[in-house]
């Protein structure tokens, strides 16, 4: 009696259960990046191109599941003080060991850091990286603050409150240039600064949901809906910074090749 059919079936069974195990993953992780707002996509997109694909990498401020939605093959371990994180900390002393990763990343955390406490940040994160540090944050030009300070007026109108973030980037300020280049030499480690995007697409983006969320009208949704399929999904870097730029991206490498291979 012929045993081929039998052991075909056996294969396209396994075929099967291995793709499904493939798609799946793929494909909740796909949905998750479809959900993401335009902007929170891009800050995630552009530190997954920057840091590569590490084996490992720690998240530091991150929320669980977002940036491992752009690592697939990256094990991803999320540091926070709160909210849904791998694990919560102090917000001073991560509690591992020195170089315990390929990768650290911080995204739009440093902004939340009170100024004299940015450069104990910026140094664990050096500390548990056997590689790759990458820190972005929205860049503190004047003009920057400004508008945010007049969005910040324009939510509690709209909504009767403050808005957490925006209130806390008033408090203890967005990083500057000048502020971001003093944070990286003192590291005393090489770093490349780059920027990212106009500040104004972004606000006029977080408007229209705030409206949306409160004013649930069918053409306020419309409005909506339609600024964030159109929005910009650029994630070009540029060396030189802009009145109107959104973000900045510190970009650092901390140990050689050399001193990684003999680790």
């Amino acid at each position: 009696m012929s045993l081929r059919p039998q052991s075909r079936q056996g294969v396209d069974a396994r075929q099967v259960q291995h793709r499904h195990e493939i798609w799946l993953p793929m494909t909740l992780h796909r949905l998750k990046r479809l959900r993401m707002a335009p902007d929170t996509w891009q800050r995630h997109q552009i530190v997954s191109e920057l840091v590569g694909s590490p084996g490992t990498l720690l998240d530091v401020g991150g929320v669980a599941g977002e940036l491992s939605a752009f690592l697939p093959g990256t094990k991803v371990v999320t540091a926070n003080v709160d909210g849904p994180a791998d694990l919560h900390f102090d917000g001073a002393a991560l509690p591992f060991p020195d170089r315990s990763f390929e990768a650290a990343t911080s995204l739009d955390v440093l902004e939340h850091i009170p100024r004299e406490s940015r450069q104990q940040h910026l140094r664990e994160l050096v500390r548990v990286s056997r590689r790759t540090v990458v820190i972005c944050c929205p860049l503190g030009t004047p003009a920057h603050v400004e508008a945010e300070r007049g969005l910040s007026e324009w939510h509690r109108s709209v909504t009767g409150s403050g808005h957490r973030f925006l209130d806390e980037h008033l408090e203890r300020g967005l990083p500057t240039e000048k502020e971001l280049r003093i944070l990286a030499e003192e590291s005393e480690l090489p770093w490349e600064l780059r920027f990212h995007g106009d500040f104004r697409d972004a606000n006029d983006l977080f408007a229209l949901s705030v409206l949306a969320r409160m004013r649930p009208r069918p053409l306020t949704i419309l409005r909506y809906a339609r600024a964030r399929l159109f929005a910009g999904r650029s994630t070009e870097l540029v060396s030189c910074s802009q009145p109107e730029t959104n973000r900045a991206y510190l970009i650092g490498r901390p140990f050689d090749q050399s001193s990684r291979s003999t680790s």
